[in-house]
């Protein structure tokens, strides 16, 4: 069942990159790996068919192409979407969007160089 909410839903303020890229994602129980369709300084959203649900408390890490600085950060689920066969483009992949918790002005200054030298994409959600 789809946990999407109002959070999810509502016009982002942030800057988001599209791109892949691989995240080591550790909850309590478990270890996996999954993939962001994008990512911004508010967070990002990992492509996964594990199961995790909205208020999962989770640790990810991730390096930004270009910067030698690993992120390892506390992150929470604010919203799933489940895996639908039926659908097949990009914006209806399965996984999680996860916000991310207490990056420093540093982390930030990577994260919107890493942005900014790129084409960010916005929602209108």
């Amino acid at each position: 069942m789809s946990q999407h909410n109002s959070e999810g839903m509502k016009r982002r303020a942030d800057k988001r990159r599209s791109y892949d890229l691989q995240v080591g994602i550790a909850t309590k129980h478990r270890l996996f790996v999954g993939l962001t369709a994008n990512i911004s300084t508010g967070g990002l959203f990992i492509s996964t068919d594990e199961e995790l649900s909205r208020g999962d408390r989770v640790e990810v890490k991730f390096q930004i192409p270009g910067s030698d600085h690993v992120f390892v950060k506390s992150g929470e689920v604010v919203w799933t979407r489940p895996f639908d066969q039926n659908q097949t483009d990009r914006q209806a992949q399965a996984g999680a969007g996860l916000k991310l918790i207490d990056l420093s002005d540093e982390e930030l200054a990577i994260l919107n160089a890493f942005i900014d030298a790129h084409d960010p994409m916005y929602f209108d959600t």
